[in-house]
């Protein structure tokens, strides 16, 4: 029994063991724990898979820009001096959520003289894998799509 006491005290886990002894009577029957507890295996669907997007942004007509191109597709940009035609491609990896609720991409196609020497957005397009998907017709100043 001493070798049960510790500075006086009865270590912690020998307590438990020795009064779990005391309470089945102490005849050497054997107590074994309950059985284990696993959680519930998950009821969360895997993980969605990316997906992969192509993305081209179109400014078409001639000459030079008086005022930047601006965009937004999986990251921001300007193109301060840019010469039409002008085009730019990336790729864009969506997460599930994204592909659920969408990101946006935006072309602000900067301003050209017209024949009467007047500022106009030329015209501009956005296509996702190959196909387009918005323009700036009917006087819009951008393009915008929500890819998912």
């Amino acid at each position: 029994m001493s070798k049960l006491i510790l500075n006086g005290r009865v270590s912690g886990l020998l307590a438990v063991v020795l009064l779990t002894v005391a309470a089945c009577g102490g005849n050497g029957e054997t107590v074994s724990a309950s059985p284990s507890t696993a959680p519930p295996p998950s009821t969360r669907s895997p993980a969605p898979q990316m997906a992969t997007r192509e993305v081209t942004l179109e400014v078409n007509g001639k000459g030079k820009l008086y005022q930047p191109i601006a965009y937004f597709a999986g990251s921001d940009g300007t193109e301060p001096d840019a010469t039409l035609p002008w085009k730019k491609t990336v790729t864009i990896e969506l997460t599930g959520a994204e592909q659920k609720v969408g990101s946006l991409v935006f072309l602000i196609p900067g301003s050209i003289r017209d024949s009467n020497g007047m500022l106009k957005p030329p015209k501009c397009r956005i296509l996702v894998d190959g196909k387009e998907v918005a323009t700036n017709d009917g006087g819009k100043n951008m393009c915008k799509h929500t890819l998912k």
